[in-house]
């Protein structure tokens, strides 16, 4: 019998509602299911996500911090149901959620399922890159994410086979932020492992300041640089790689328009100019000839 093991990694965001509502729609889909919730060690208060009490919900906290490919391989190893379902802390659960999901594996128990993500408005233009950003590129229709169904892959909210994932699981070198989730795609792909996609988004609820957004990116940039250069083929797999990779006369005048770029991004909040920012930014990082 097809079972859900919940994996939720929590860090410095306190879930409680998701989870309540997560309760419920077990409750009402009468599933064999459970919701496993690790925290990374967060540093703010969440005694009240370790408090709760549901018969379908453990919680665990960490003593140190061990990143966001660690803990999803961790709350995969500590699941005992057959699918498990992936989605990040700070998402917002909608109506119908796991009976969308029970639906479509059941018509696909072989395959990874990618939801989707949505955001709500908001009004803070100090966040606004981040929404932006995320409303252009990151909200994508499930008819368009399948058209590049490994490429489209999102770690926030998605439904893995266990025993696939045991095979599979998070590529555990990249122990601080940024692009583990387009590695596992690259890795579902080298292993013909079919990516489904569907319309069933969770909402992205925590947003960071555009300084934050910034400092994030350049992060996630040294990791695609080091993916890069480590796996053959790998440079393949994303859009971004592929266009640095052959605009390379641009080195010598990349850091200064990186530079540019993120001053404007930063000052208008436009999406765009933040994705030519990351372009020029990797483009100046990258050593390989």
């Amino acid at each position: 019998m097809i079972g859900l093991s919940i994996c939720i990694p929590v860090y410095n965001f306190n879930c409680l509602p998701s989870i309540k509502t997560l309760c419920k729609q077990i409750d009402s889909l009468s599933i064999n299911a459970e919701i496993l919730v690790i925290d990374d060690s967060s540093n703010i208060n969440l005694e009240t996500l370790a408090n709760f009490k549901h018969t379908h919900y453990k919680y665990q906290k960490l003593e140190a911090n061990i990143g966001r490919s660690k803990i999803r391989n961790l709350l995969g190893l500590t699941a005992k149901f057959s699918h498990l379902l992936f989605i990040d802390g700070d998402s917002g659960i909608p109506k119908n959620y796991l009976q969308n999901y029970v639906t479509s594996v059941k018509q696909n128990l072989n395959s990874v399922i990618c939801g989707g993500r949505v955001h709500k408005l908001i009004k803070n233009s100090k966040i606004c890159l981040r929404y932006n950003y995320g409303l252009q590129y990151e909200d994508i229709k499930a008819s368009k994410r399948i058209l590049s169904a490994h490429c489209a892959f999102m770690s926030n909210n998605f439904v893995i086979p266990k025993k696939i994932f045991r095979d599979i699981p998070f590529n555990e070198t990249l122990s601080k932020y940024g692009h583990e989730d387009t590695f596992f795609g690259f890795e579902l792909a080298k292993h013909k492992v079919e990516v489904i996609h569907i319309d069933n988004p969770v909402t992205h609820l925590e947003l960071e300041t555009n300084s934050i957004f910034i400092e994030k990116t350049k992060q996630a940039i040294k990791n695609l640089i080091y993916l890069n250069n480590k796996y053959p083929g790998f440079g393949k797999h994303t859009k971004l790689l592929r266009i640095a990779n052959t605009y390379k006369f641009t080195k010598k005048l990349a850091p200064y328009l990186s530079e540019k770029f993120e001053l404007l991004a930063v000052k208008t909040n436009n999406a765009l100019s933040f994705q030519l920012f990351k372009l020029f930014y990797i483009i100046s990082k990258n050593k390989q000839e």
